[in-house]
């Protein structure tokens, strides 16, 4: 135990060092564009995310202006009643979001800060918004939640995946009964497999030279394409024909160091500071921690690293799992744990190939996978080529062999043992 009391008292000190960067960590996530001097209490102005937290305390439903004519306050006061119905302590936000708001255009963001904003707890929030994949995002916090706005906004997008005639209010509406519904995530799978693409049901009518005729008029451009990429793959044999990546992720990689970074300090501070935590569960937060400083320190050392960043990241939100009690750590999307936690087992089956794996995916990746379509994965470099960070062999990543911790629960051991790659 005496290492343990060793590892807090530096934790304490190096908290006390680095105090100013820790109070920029601890700068709320949606200061931005609302924050800063003005005339509102205290002399400052309300954050976006406590106007909306102002606004749900008078009603479950808070619609943006700019839905104000898709979303008319009639469909309001209705999916208010429908709420105050159901046992869920349930709440509405629809508001347009992009990258560089106070959310980075991440739904999932929003609702988190305008929970917090409203004393944290046990509470199940819904985001709508149209630009975003999916339209509805569920979120539920608190201990005693299982996922039952999470599966209402699924559930909601697989009824209405093809249509796209549906009001908000009616979208909204599917995801409030389901979550509200003895069993959301039986609902989901139901929805799920009920779904038969439109194409096949339009083609089942057709005479055969309709569907012959169709079929040519696919496959032989599809053969010039195939020709002309098979030519680019032979003249820049680096980039794999199958990585359809976004490299989106790349260029974040130093506001990822950083937030890792900062993070660290931050967790730190509270371990130091935590009362009222079983010995087990600390005891596998500061592991947790530890690890994710070893991969922190190894990247400075011998450079930056998309997948390292990342594993810094996995890492740290299970020393907060295990900080906060829980015993069954949060599982993030298996394709790019940048996606976020809120994921579900969903069975992806390899491209080309007979093979399938049993994986977390979040609402976009799952759907891409529904589709038959590639999600987006988190990239990575391995022989000069960019591949998808599980093609990686197992022996030269520990983000491949555990996928972030998805597949086995020993990610933190195998990091602390010097298994890193």
């Amino acid at each position: 135990m005496s290492a343990r009391v060793r590892a807090v008292a530096m934790l304490t000190s190096l908290a006390m060092l680095l105090n100013p960067v820790a109070a920029d960590a601890a700068a709320s996530p949606d200061s931005g564009p609302g924050s800063g001097p003005g005339s509102g209490s205290g002399g400052a102005a309300s954050t976006p995310a406590e106007e909306i937290a102002e606004s749900l305390a008078d009603s479950p439903v808070h619609v943006d202006p700019a839905y104000d004519t898709a979303f008319p306050e009639a469909d309001r006061e209705r999916i208010a009643d429908l709420i105050a119905q159901g046992p869920l302590d349930l709440y509405v936000v629809a508001i347009p979001l992009a990258t560089g708001d106070a959310w980075d255009g991440d739904p999932e963001a929003l609702l988190t800060a305008v929970n917090d904003r409203m004393g944290g707890g046990t509470r199940h929030m819904l985001a709508y918004e149209q630009a975003y994949e999916g339209s509805l995002t569920g979120a539920d916090f608190g201990p005693d939640s299982s996922d039952e706005a999470f599966y209402g906004a699924l559930t909601s997008d697989a009824l209405h995946r093809e249509d796209d005639g549906v009001s908000i209010a009616d979208r909204v509406e599917s995801a409030v009964e389901t979550a509200n519904s003895a069993d959301p995530a039986a609902a989901y799978e139901k929805a799920s497999a009920d779904y038969e693409p439109p194409t096949a049901s339009r083609l089942a009518g057709l005479p055969p030279w309709v569907l012959w005729a169709g079929l040519a008029a696919l496959v032989l451009p599809a053969a010039g394409v195939g020709l002309l990429l098979l030519r680019r793959r032979r003249a820049s044999a680096a980039v794999p024909q199958h990585a359809a990546f976004d490299n989106a992720d790349r260029a974040q990689l130093e506001a990822l160091m950083e937030r890792g970074e900062r993070d660290l300090i931050e967790l730190g501070e509270r371990l130091s500071a935590a009362t009222g935590v079983s010995p087990r569960h600390l005891s596998r937060a500061l592991d947790a921690r530890d690890a994710a400083a070893r991969v922190h320190d190894r990247m400075k050392a011998d450079g930056p690293a998309l997948a390292e960043a990342v594993g810094v990241l996995v890492l740290l939100d299970l020393a907060e799992d295990a900080l906060a009690g829980r015993d069954t750590p949060r599982r993030p999307c298996y394709a790019n744990p940048l996606h976020g936690s809120r994921t579900r087992p969903v069975q992806w089956r390899e491209f080309g190939g007979s093979r399938s794996i049993r994986v977390p995916l979040c609402a976009a990746c799952a759907k891409a996978v529904d589709k038959r379509v590639r999600p987006t994965v988190l990239p990575a470099e391995h022989d000069g080529r960019t591949v998808p960070y599980y093609e990686v062999p197992a022996d030269d990543s520990v983000w491949a062999a555990t996928g972030f911790g998805t597949l086995t629960g020993d990610l933190v051991h195998r990091v602390l043992s010097g298994q890193r790659r």
